[in-house]
């Protein structure tokens, strides 16, 4: 399927929207509802946005062909990471997508995953 580059600019801000709301839920939460252990994958409120965070920023150094060599790191799991940082990512995925034409958009995206494969 094909997808206008305007479409996935509008996605872009709708992510950066969203995310930015979810952040600002979790700024109210005390530490213990933060981090608290849920039993998922991600362990908490806390891990499972810097999960997302995480991975918006391989998908995008994957797009721009730079390297992706780590997922997350300890000073990710702080939210003042998310509340200053996953917004200036945003600014850079939003840079990223003006550049698209259709054609540009409809692209096929070549990567290695974080083993190298």
């Amino acid at each position: 399927m094909v997808i206008p580059a305007e479409v996935l600019r509008s996605q872009i801000g709708y992510m950066a929207w969203a995310s930015g709301l979810l952040v600002e839920a979790a700024a109210k939460l005390t530490h213990d509802e933060l981090t608290r252990d849920f039993g998922t994958a991600d362990k908490s409120v806390l891990g499972t946005l810097v999960h997302v965070f995480g991975a918006d920023r391989v998908w995008l150094a994957r797009l721009k062909g730079e390297p992706a060599d780590r997922f997350l790191t300890d000073e990710d799991y702080q939210l003042a990471v998310l509340e200053n940082d996953w917004p200036a990512l945003y600014e850079r995925w939003k840079e990223w997508a003006a550049g698209r034409t259709d054609e540009a958009a409809a692209g096929d995206v070549a990567y290695r995953d974080l083993a190298g494969r």
